[in-house]
């Protein structure tokens, strides 16, 4: 292994997921921070969404989408690992066409320093688990994997380009590397893949800015 990633505890508390350092810190995740920052506009949408279909659907269809995420996930794991994907698991034919739509894309991985890695900032005061980090297209970058009912485009995952740029900036602190270069490989719909690369250090202000707005809400309720 190129890098000596240490695994770190984390745990669910008041809402929030919550990482544990190995200097005893205890910082907020990537995802957490995102999710309680977001903007009115897309949480009036996400409201209208839950309305529409009502709460017990809108349940099922984000239960259904998790479920599906993790299947993925899993199979893509353990192909980059080269190991054999049926181990005895039942994949759904909608996780096995989500992972075969982006086999050609993986192979691009031409290195895997770490999949599922644990990272934390303490500039930041943020921490998170990265997809993958690697070389992709002959660029180290921090690499992360969707999954979508419906093809998005650039300007509907911006928060995606602030959790990879959060890994990057942890990843570079820890470990002293200079990555600045993020993939998102996205299956989409019926299993079309998606490719996103993004230059990072075009989002570390708008990053900034929301761990600024998540750390004033939090001070602001205690």
């Amino acid at each position: 292994m190129k890098f000596q990633y240490q695994e770190m505890s984390a745990a669910s508390v008041d809402g929030m997921r919550l990482y544990a350092t190995p200097d005893k810190n205890y910082y907020p995740s990537i995802t957490t921070i995102l999710g309680k920052t977001q903007p009115p506009e897309k949480v009036a949408a996400l409201e209208g969404w839950i309305n529409a279909i009502g709460h017990e659907e809108a349940q099922r269809q984000t239960e259904a989408a998790a479920t599906n995420g993790t299947g993925v996930h899993l199979l893509i794991e353990r192909y980059l690992k080269k190991e054999e994907l049926i181990q005895g698991d039942e994949f759904s034919e909608r996780m096995l066409q989500g992972f075969n739509s982006l086999k050609l894309k993986l192979n691009k991985i031409t290195e895997v320093w770490g999949q599922e890695v644990p990272l934390f900032s303490n500039l930041l005061r943020v921490a998170g688990r990265c997809d993958c980090i690697g070389v992709y297209k002959g660029k180290p970058c921090i690499i992360d994997f969707k999954t979508s009912k419906r093809l998005k485009n650039k300007d509907e995952i911006d928060d995606y380009y602030l959790q990879l740029t959060a890994y990057s900036i942890m990843h570079n602190e820890m470990f002293g590397t200079d990555i600045v270069d993020g993939v998102i490989l996205m299956t989409s719909g019926e299993g079309f893949p998606q490719e996103f690369c993004v230059n990072l250090l075009e989002y570390v202000d708008p990053l900034v800015k929301r761990v600024d707005q998540f750390y004033k809400q939090l001070e602001a309720t205690l």
